[in-house]
């Protein structure tokens, strides 16, 4: 997922005037509420196999990390996911978190941020 940048921030996180946590909370922050509802559903696909109709909430940059010579790092979101299992009138909200790449090109004033798809394990793999 690609998301703009403005020039301002980029050249504030530049200058180090700001934080990286500050600078990528910035780009996905209230804002910017269509940050959080594009990854959302990519957070969701990591709970899918626990059953029940998982919506993740509340996403926050928990922590952040740059290397400024690559233009790359890595960021951890916290969220919260809701379950409904609707049969059994049980609904339950968790914690969880997530760590995710991503790069930033200062030329396209753009953030591209990675979220990797579940690991499935295979039984054949582990003989």
């Amino acid at each position: 997922m690609t998301f703009d940048i403005d020039k301002d921030s980029l050249s504030d996180f530049q200058n180090e005037k700001i934080t990286i946590n500050d600078f990528i909370e910035g780009i996905l922050s209230d804002d910017n509420r269509s940050a959080f509802t594009e990854i959302a559903p990519w957070l969701v696909e990591f709970h899918k196999q626990d059953g029940g109709s998982p919506v993740a909430s509340e996403i926050k940059i928990a922590n952040a990390e740059f290397d400024h010579a690559t233009h790359a790092g890595k960021v951890k979101l916290a969220y919260k996911v809701s379950f409904t299992y609707g049969c059994a009138d049980i609904f339950r909200t968790d914690d969880y978190a997530e760590t995710c790449k991503f790069n930033i090109d200062p030329e396209k004033n753009t953030l591209t941020l990675f979220i990797t798809d579940q690991l499935h394990r295979n039984t054949i793999d582990e003989f």
